[in-house]
């Protein structure tokens, strides 16, 4: 992709967002290439180069006005969204049962209405080719409260080191996110493949390797208290040996039609395994607790010993037909009344058929089954202990899906559960030390296929979690639009602000909506800030709200620290808005200011001071770069007039006697997890330095010669790179302090073959003067005042792909091999 492409598709972000929604329905890939182009064009100021196109296919956008075959939809409405306990396992069966039956005419209602506008769409695909061809192609192309919440770990030594090192890069101070490595100070945890590897730090500046343990599954992300640690492991069926316990527990058997042989379907396809490790004796640790569930992990936050995981199960059921099942000879039917008739029957039979599978279903077939692991065998949970008052909706919920809070106690001696289940979509997640916040869409994008009277929206969740043994519901509300992610979120004084934005997305339909004149009805995205107070009766009121904000723009981040709200919003240039929060009953923005590039993670220094991350500016400082990382320090002491102090762009890149221009030196696009996973961003406040990972690859080809022979020799130069940043708020500047490589590890017998897993550096831990690095293939620590390297462990558990051909030349590497260079 060239760099104008990819400007061209970062000033288009936000109408990108619709291509895989328009995707999933069942269109020829003509159609959907039609349907692309054309919103592409309107969205890109193109609408005179296609004015006649959308003057011949009008017909087929006011097919949603009933000129195609409809079914009569569901009711589909809003009240409150306050969570109702259920009080009977018939009640909820029920409500599940309508979901799935509802969902399950708008698909047909779909299938219908691309059916009978497919045709108008297909004659006129020239004639859109043509415009998208002779568009005015200059129009695409220019076109928390405290900041403390680095974690410093904790120790189950008498002498901490508390306050000596960084640790996770959490949201809020006191509440610890789930990762993949972990510090007490003393030991590195970390997850690689499927090993959990423990390494010691007996004095800071040395690294041994302890131990390592082998995790079923996936292990993603672990939380330490103690000392145990729980960890997170994703199960897929498919990757389960045929003999498993766990795969029988995860299909069903069913008989179709009276047919008197059964077959066998995957009911789930994931599971999510918490494994309690004792860590007591580092060196030898051991498995203390294996539970399931089904579903797919989501994160976990630990307060106080205390963790709370959530996970999200969405169930399959075989049988049901989304698609309407014609007999073969409608194909060959060249009357038009003759196919209207034969398409409503057939319509008619596959409702018939659904409404037999739905009827059907129990409650085993919906909600997520929970798994323990005892002596060996595998012991089901019951689906409920208490007559299903562990499940809860909204009044108006349509979800099929179930999003779960396990409750996990690891201070006692026995580890205590207990499990809340909401029927809900996808959620995001927040948590401060006595509030955890579930956000998820009030309502799936299905749900507003011809119910145009309702916006987009979000619900807001709000529970209690003071307790360590409870996680209490207190109560909900709704605001605007969608929530970009945990940190358009946050819990202050009580009250929980949320940003937001609304820009109908993945409803094309919406966007595709034209009036008398051809102009588009829908303005685009806009952006809000709301304050939800509790109203003492299960009611989050809206106490204050700013609307409006950056019309045509979309947040990429945000951030809530005390009685301050900043935002960064994003459509040609990102302006950074700071907002007063200090009246929860009227808010107001402060201050903006635009600058290039966008920043896709804020981090407070200070209250005067941010540092953010994220993506350099594209030509002419518009669009993105997305190949480049930017590292931007603003001074936000006068709010009324924030200002950029400095900004750094990054790239692992590097020209070499085959290039002098590193854009022409065959890298693959370069980037960093920092901007997308923020416990990838560390700064460490004694030091003032912030580490940044970048990495990058290259494919290369070169000629060697063995023995007076003449070899070919291709494969991947790798580059894995941690940048240390010197952060200088009292001048404003940032500079460039060194950078530690991990490219070693990847390279070393020159060329390699393709990685099996990631080669960056995804973690970094500031301990004492020295630096930490981990990426799957090893370990290294450096001091930080000139970067000297002390250490260096390769790491077992990630071994590349032994895939390479027609290279007599071979790479022997053994990434389990343990060495160090001081030991």
């Amino acid at each position: 992709m060239s760099p104008d492409d990819e400007t061209y598709l970062s000033n288009h972000h936000t109408n990108f967002l619709i291509w895989d929604a328009i995707a999933q329905y069942s269109m020829d890939n003509r159609t959907t290439n039609a349907m692309l182009i054309l919103i592409v064009l309107l969205s890109a100021g193109c609408l005179q180069a296609v004015d006649d196109v959308i003057e011949d296919i009008d017909q087929t956008i006011d097919a949603l006005e009933g000129d195609y075959p409809q079914l009569e939809m569901p009711e589909r409405t809003r009240s409150s969204p306050a969570l109702h306990n259920y009080d009977a396992c018939d009640a909820l069966l029920e409500d599940l049962k309508r979901a799935v039956y509802d969902e399950m005419v708008v698909n047909l209602d779909q299938q219908s209405y691309w059916h009978w506008v497919s045709e108008p769409w297909m004659m006129r695909m020239d004639d859109i080719d043509i415009a998208f061809a002779e568009a005015d192609m200059a129009t695409v192309e220019n076109s928390a409260d405290s900041v403390d919440g680095v974690s410093s770990g904790t120790s189950a030594d008498s002498d901490s080191r508390e306050g000596e090192f960084s640790g996770t890069n959490n949201q809020e101070s006191g509440v610890d996110e789930a990762d993949f490595l972990k510090t007490d100070g003393y030991h590195i945890y970390m997850l690689n493949g499927q090993l959990l590897i423990i390494m010691g730090v007996p004095e800071f500046g040395n690294l041994t390797m302890e131990s390592n343990l082998t995790i079923e599954g996936n292990p993603t992300q672990m939380m330490i208290e103690g000392d145990r640690l729980i960890i997170s492991s994703s199960i897929n069926y498919w990757n389960l040996p045929a003999d498993s316990d766990l795969r029988k527990l995860m299909t069903k058997e069913v008989t179709v039609d009276g047919d008197s042989k059964p077959y066998t379907y995957t009911k789930v396809q994931s599971l999510v395994k918490y494994t309690v490790v004792d860590i007591t004796n580092r060196s030898s640790p051991s498995v203390e607790k294996e539970m399931y569930i089904e579903g797919n992990y989501h994160t976990a936050r630990m307060v106080d010993g205390t963790v709370r995981s959530v996970t999200h199960l969405w169930t399959y059921f075989d049988g049901i037909r989304n698609w309407v099942d014609l007999p073969e000879d409608y194909w060959s039917e060249d009357d038009l009344d003759k196919r209207m008739d034969i398409w409503n029957e057939s319509v008619e039979q596959t409702v018939l058929h659904n409404e037999q599978i739905i009827s059907v279903l129990t409650l085993d077939d919906f909600v997520p089954h929970i798994y323990e692991m005892k002596d060996g065998e595998i012991f089901t949970h019951p689906l409920t202990y208490e007559k299903c008052t562990e499940f809860s909706a909204s009044a108006d919920s349509a979800g099929r899906g179930f999003t779960t809070i396990m409750t996990i106690q690891m201070l006692n001696d026995e580890i205590s559960l207990e499990v809340d289940h909401i029927t809900s979509s996808w959620a995001h997640v927040y948590s401060s030390k006595d509030t955890l916040v579930l956000a998820e869409p009030a309502n799936d994008i299905w749900w507003f296929w011809r119910n145009s009277d309702w916006e987009d929206a979000t619900n807001i969740h709000s529970f209690d979690i003071s307790d360590a043994n409870h996680t209490t519901y207190i109560a909900s509300g709704r605001v605007e639009g969608t929530v970009n992610d945990q940190f358009s979120i946050s819990e202050h004084n009580g009250d929980i602000r949320v940003a937001s934005t609304s820009d109908n997305w993945g409803m094309w339909w919406r966007i595709a909506e034209f009036d008398e004149n051809g102009d588009s009805v829908w303005s685009g995205p806009t952006n809000q800030v709301t304050i939800l107070t509790h109203d003492g009766e299960g009611i989050l009121d809206q106490t204050g709200f700013i609307g409006g904000i950056a019309e045509g723009e979309t947040i990429w981040s945000a951030r809530f620290v005390g009685d301050r709200g900043y935002l960064v919003t994003f459509m040609n240039i990102d302006p950074l808005w700071v907002l007063d929060l200090s009246d929860p009953s009227n808010p107001v923005i402060l201050g903006e200011l635009e600058v290039p590039g966008v920043s896709t993670y804020i981090h407070p220094v200070d209250e005067n001071t941010l540092l953010t991350i994220g993506i350099a500016p594209g030509a002419d400082g518009l669009g993105l770069d997305w190949s480049t990382t930017q590292v931007s320090l603003f001074d936000v002491s006068d709010t009324s007039k924030p200002t950029l102090s400095d900004s750094l762009m990054l790239t692992p890149g590097y020209a070499d006697e085959n290039c002098d221009d590193i854009r022409n030196c065959g890298w693959s696009w370069s980037y960093s997890e920092a901007t997308y996973e923020h416990k990838a961003f560390t700064f460490w406040a004694p030091e003032s330095l912030l580490a940044v990972p970048l990495s990058t690859h290259r494919y290369v080809y070169d000629e060697i010669e063995i023995e007076g022979r003449v070899y070919s020799h291709y494969g991947y130069e790798y580059v894995s790179m941690l940048k240390l940043i010197n952060v200088d708020v009292d001048n404003g500047t940032l500079t460039n302090h060194g950078q530690v490589e991990h490219s070693e590890f990847y390279n070393e017998e020159g060329l390699s073959n393709w990685w099996s897993g990631t080669t960056s550096i995804r973690r970094s831990i500031f301990m004492g003067d020295y630096v930490y690095s981990f990426s799957s293939g090893g370990a290294t620590v450096h001091r930080t005042a000139d970067l000297q390297l002390m250490m260096e462990l390769e790491l077992p558990g990630n071994e590349p792909y032994a895939s390479y051909a027609g290279a007599p030349v071979t790479v022997d590497s053994d990434p389990a091999e343990t060495s160090s260079s001081s030991q």
